[in-house]
């Protein structure tokens, strides 16, 4: 049961993807502009966690940060999945100084 659990999470990531041009884009970016954030979201024993690089926070600008947070509230473990922890996932906004968006 839970292995078909995660499998619908996962048909449902990859449902809210959107395919452009031969890229896959989810909350409004483009899965390959994300990897400048994995450092800083990847689950390690790193302490104190990696700061976002500027290429980072620039991409999170364009981002749908709402939709990374209703990601990563119902499906954290999906984010486990690929390696990210969820909660320096959620920290990425705050650290790239975007004061506009509130938090998930």
């Amino acid at each position: 049961m839970k292995s078909l659990k995660i499998i619908v999470m996962a048909i449902a990531l990859l449902v809210s993807a959107s395919v452009v041009r031969g890229s896959i884009e989810i909350c409004n970016v483009d899965k390959d502009d994300l990897m400048p954030c994995m450092p800083a979201v990847t689950d390690s024993n790193v302490q104190p966690p990696v700061q976002p690089v500027q290429a980072c926070c620039a991409v999170l600008c364009t981002a749908n940060l709402t939709c990374f947070c209703e990601m990563g509230n119902k499906h954290p473990s999906l984010l486990h999945m690929f390696g990210i922890d969820p909660d320096l996932a959620k920290a990425l906004p705050g650290e790239c100084k975007l004061n506009s968006f509130t938090g998930c």
